[in-house]
């Protein structure tokens, strides 16, 4: 039982030896080298931007999913896609710059805040 032991304290120790080495490869320190380091761009509210223009509709929401495809159309020439979601759908986690999912219910009036993804 003692050799277990000795051996997960010997893993932790590695483990603390090597985190204390690789403590000077953080971005901060590559910054203050002078080392450009890759900035997302970022909207006033904090989110990260991939594609240009306007990226959520909250405007839309309780109106009929055919009107809001042509607001969203109009107002952002990059969309290319608009994808109804109805009740118990699951939006894809992965983001396409071009597609909006209208989240609506079986009436087709949206539910949810437009946005792009």
């Amino acid at each position: 039982m003692e050799g277990k032991s000795m051996l997960k304290l010997s893993h932790v120790l590695a483990f603390l030896l090597l985190a204390s080495l690789f403590q000077s490869l953080m971005a901060r320190d590559l910054i203050s080298d002078g080392i450009e380091v890759l900035q997302l761009p970022v909207e006033n509210d904090g989110e990260f931007v991939f594609c240009p223009g306007k990226q959520s509709w909250p405007e839309l929401v309780g109106k009929s999913a055919g009107y809001a495809k042509q607001v969203i159309e109009k107002e952002n020439s990059i969309v290319h896609e608009v994808r109804l979601l109805f009740p118990g759908m699951v939006k894809p986690l992965n983001y396409v710059c071009g597609r909006v999912f209208l989240v609506v219910n079986f009436k087709l009036v949206v539910q949810v805040t437009p946005s792009m993804g």
